[in-house]
Parts: C-alpha cells; structure tokens; sequence
C-alpha cells in the first residue's frame, strides 16, 4: 500500500506550517466520528469547524422531540407529571381532579410547539453557553501555553461529539412515528437506552436508566476527544469538560421526581 492511499482524510498528525488546511465537509465531519475521532478532532484544532454540526443536531433533536409530542398520550402524561409533582406542590394539592384535568388538556395542546422552540431555540443557546464553559476549561488547562484555544474550540467541543447521536435521534424518531408512545418519555422509547429494557415506578431510576444510552455515553467519550486533541488541554482539562457534561443528566437524577 502506497503512502498516499495510508494517509489519513483528515491529514497528519503533526501539523506542516505551509499547508494550507482545507475545511471538511459535513459527511466528512459525521464519518471521522465515528471511524477517525482522534485524527478528526486534531484537524479541526487547526481549522475548527462546528457550525454545521450544530445545524444537524438541532434539526434531529426537534424532529425527535416533535415526533414523541405528537404521538405521546400527552393528557395522561401531564396528568401523571402533576400526580408525581403534587407532595411536593401545593398549588397542585389545591387544585381539584377537574382543574387538573383541563390544565393537563391545555398543557399537552402546546406540548408540540414547547417541543418544537426547545428544539430550535434552547439548543443552540444551551450549546453557545456550554462552548464558553469548554473554552475557558481549554484556556486553564492547555497543553501548550503558546497555543491559546479560541471560542470557536470552545464550540467544537460543545457541538461535533453530538454527530455520535445520530443514529439514537433517527431511531428514536422512528420509534415514536411506527410504535404506540402511551405515556413513556422520549428517551424511554429507544432501544439503545437502558430505560427502554428496565421498567421502573421510581422516577430518579427511570431518569437513570434513559442516561445508560450507548450513544450517549459515546458522546462523552467523544467530548475527551474533542477537548484533548481540538482544544489541545491536558488530560485533566478533557476529563473535566467531560464533568461538566455529565452533571446536567446527574441534575436529572436529583431532580426527577
């Protein structure tokens, strides 16, 4: 095999001053995902690419979170949520079997919209923040002092290890679209999740079992990845932007009720 047919689509490992780095295309983003991750994520330390990935992933997590709100059982979901909330609720404890009842009725009419905005708007707002938190993450712990990591490493981070979702948000899709939703969760209805094997009354183990997902446990190997080798850090700065990833679905746990 010749040397150019072993060398990497997304270049060599150690950067040449004079080359002149190309960007990728969106394929050629999803594909190093998944096959080249390491050599993926140096290149884009060299030239950070995430605008793309972040499009995807909004367009697949709403479609996802649309799909389930049009197809849940959204009036006895609601209705399970208040009865869930109500020890801790006093307003709720008020509020007769009838008042509950209309509230839940109003509540699951806008269920899709409420989907569809967190989808398109929270997202990309919740990704923005995240990549600042990454980038200040790389600026404390990067390898090489000389090299400082710029807000767009930052979003790298916060965007590309997402593209490893991919096929949970295709799936779960088409598991809302082909199969009755009754009551369950969105991330219950996936059958790479734990959630969807396991059934369990207790909510905090529910929410635990929806976060054993491979894919989404992949993600978090990719966010090392993409923090070590595109924003450069040091190994405790990837295993802290990994942390930090991991507290929102440990919140979900707390919270859970």
């Amino acid at each position: 095999m010749s040397d150019q047919s072993a060398k990497s689509l997304y270049g060599d490992s150690i950067p040449n001053p004079d080359e002149q780095i190309k960007p990728l295309g969106l394929m050629d983003i999803i594909s190093g995902v998944f096959s080249e991750p390491v050599d993926l994520f140096r290149h884009l330390s060299k030239r950070p690419q995430w605008v793309g990935a972040m499009l995807l992933a909004v367009v697949l997590t709403t479609v996802f979170s649309v799909a389930w709100a049009l197809k849940v059982d959204a009036v006895e979901f609601m209705l399970s949520a208040f009865e869930r909330a109500a020890p801790s609720s006093p307003q709720l404890q008020q509020m007769s079997s009838a008042q509950l009842e209309q509230t839940a009725e109003m509540q699951a009419k806008l269920l899709p919209v409420f989907s569809a905005f967190g989808g398109l708007f929270v997202n990309p707002v919740f990704i923005f923040l995240l990549g600042l938190l990454y980038w200040v993450i790389g600026l404390i712990s990067r390898e090489e002092p000389q090299q400082k990591p710029t807000y767009f490493h930052g979003l790298v981070v916060a965007s590309v290890p997402g593209l490893v979702t991919i096929p949970y948000l295709l799936l779960g899709t088409i598991m809302a679209l082909v199969n009755p939703v009754g009551t369950l969760r969105a991330n219950q209805i996936v059958p790479s999740s734990l959630a969807y094997w396991l059934e369990t009354e207790n909510p905090k183990l529910s929410t635990l079992y929806s976060s054993l997902d491979l894919f989404l446990l992949a993600q978090y190997v990719m966010i090392f990845f993409a923090a070590r080798y595109a924003m450069r850090t040091k190994t405790w700065g990837a295993v802290l932007c990994v942390a930090l990833a991991l507290l929102f679905p440990c919140y979900g746990i707390w919270a859970a009720k």
